[in-house]
């Protein structure tokens, strides 16, 4: 699990992210959600080691974060960032390979349980249409589920994903949550994942955190956090929720 105790992060006097104490566990999807500049960003970046806490104290399965070996952190981690890394010249299948690399190293030869991990990580994502095209070629959609095979192929317990429907279409946002849902009961994945859409959030995680001003408002179940008034709170406008028409889950309406 990941624990943060009184957790900050602070640059040059500005507080991006306010004394935090969370606990996040395996087998469930964690939306974190808020305004632009809450601190979503910042919270998922300290959890990926991208940067170190200022203040406070983040352990992962009762270690310190900064004191795991990178390989071994890799082992146990994926982050994806919002801006995804270059993919060029890079066949869906290859791209896929780099998620191995935590288990046999940059210059490590492929074994056969690489190859097995790759090939099941594409059956997983159904990236199978895709593993011999080229990854720039891709569809926004096809090339979040191949970067999603990649993380599966790295085996980590816990999946970071910063913002991962930014730039997609309806379809293809509905696809990547239901994918990542799917995932995370089927492999008993920890899937933390900042994201705007309130309605997305509310049908796809088991678990919300509200941040506003770089800390945390509240947290709970989707069905305890939509409410009209809670929602008010988190984004400042007035919201009015109902249940889905078909769907055992409530949806926000501006």
């Amino acid at each position: 699990m990941f624990e943060l105790h009184d957790v900050a992060f602070t640059v040059e006097r500005r507080a991006l992210l306010r004394p935090t104490s969370l606990r996040f566990d395996e087998g469930q999807v964690c939306g974190l959600i808020g305004h632009n500049g809450s601190g979503k960003s910042t919270l998922l970046k300290l959890l990926a080691r991208q940067q170190a806490p200022t203040a406070g104290t983040l352990s992962l399965d009762g270690k310190p974060v900064g004191e795991w070996q990178s390989q071994a952190f890799a082992r146990r981690v994926a982050y994806l960032p919002q801006h995804l890394p270059s993919a060029e010249n890079l066949l869906g299948r290859e791209l896929v390979e780099f998620g191995r690399y935590p288990w046999r190293g940059l210059l490590g030869r492929t074994r056969t349980d690489d190859r097995e991990r790759v090939a099941r990580a594409i059956e997983l994502t159904h990236t199978d249409a895709f593993a011999d095209r080229l990854v720039d070629t891709l569809s926004g959609g096809e090339r979040q589920r191949v970067w999603l095979a990649m993380l599966l192929a790295q085996e980590s317990r816990f999946i970071l994903l910063d913002e991962p429907l930014a730039a997609l279409d309806l379809a293809h946002q509905v696809e990547v949550m239901s994918l990542i849902q799917r995932l995370s009961r089927e492999l008993g994945l920890g899937v933390i994942v900042v994201i705007h859409d309130i309605n997305l959030a509310a049908r796809y995680c088991d678990r919300l955190i509200a941040l506003h001003s770089g800390a945390v408002l509240t947290q709970g179940t989707p069905a305890e956090l939509m409410n009209a008034a809670t929602l008010e709170a988190i984004y400042g406008l007035p919201m009015r929720v109902m249940p889905h028409p078909v769907a055992d889950h409530a949806i926000a309406i501006v």
